[in-house]
């Protein structure tokens, strides 16, 4: 049940039914953007389906009580968001998700809270990675050829 800090989003499955979120990896020259699906002890998850060469980089199964992080960052700094899946509907495709941590709004430190740094270095190293290189090439093509 959504609740007023809650959001309802949209979910994929595989083939057979499991229900899952898209890991993703955005690159471009002022903007990158991270998601990750973490387990409830913030440990990486094992993906059904994986694509360095796509935004949409890993299908991850997902279940109560995982985590969904995002990271950006851009010229003015960085901003994290923590959620916590609370629901997972197959039936209508959709899974409710409570924010645990959230940080923005031009920081650079990186002092988070105990419970949640692993997780947010998880997402972070992502930005470091040979595969933002490649992310970051194909949306320079892209804009190169509109």
């Amino acid at each position: 049940m959504e609740t007023i800090t809650s959001k309802t989003i949209k979910i994929a499955r595989t083939r057979s039914g499991v229900p899952c979120l898209w890991e993703s990896l955005v690159a471009f020259e002022e903007l990158r953007r991270a998601t990750i699906i973490l387990d409830s002890a913030g440990k990486p998850k094992k993906a059904y389906y994986h694509n360095n060469e796509r935004e949409k980089q890993a299908l991850v199964g997902i279940a109560v009580g995982d985590h969904l992080v995002k990271c950006f960052e851009d010229h003015h700094g960085i901003a994290i968001s923590v959620f916590r899946i609370e629901e997972v509907s197959i039936e209508e495709n959709q899974a409710v998700i409570t924010p645990v941590f959230r940080k923005s709004s031009l920081i650079s430190e990186s002092v988070y809270p105990e419970q949640y740094a692993s997780m947010i270095e998880t997402c972070m190293s992502k930005f470091s990675s040979e595969e933002i290189k490649i992310i970051a090439y194909k949306g320079y093509e892209l804009e190169k050829a509109l």
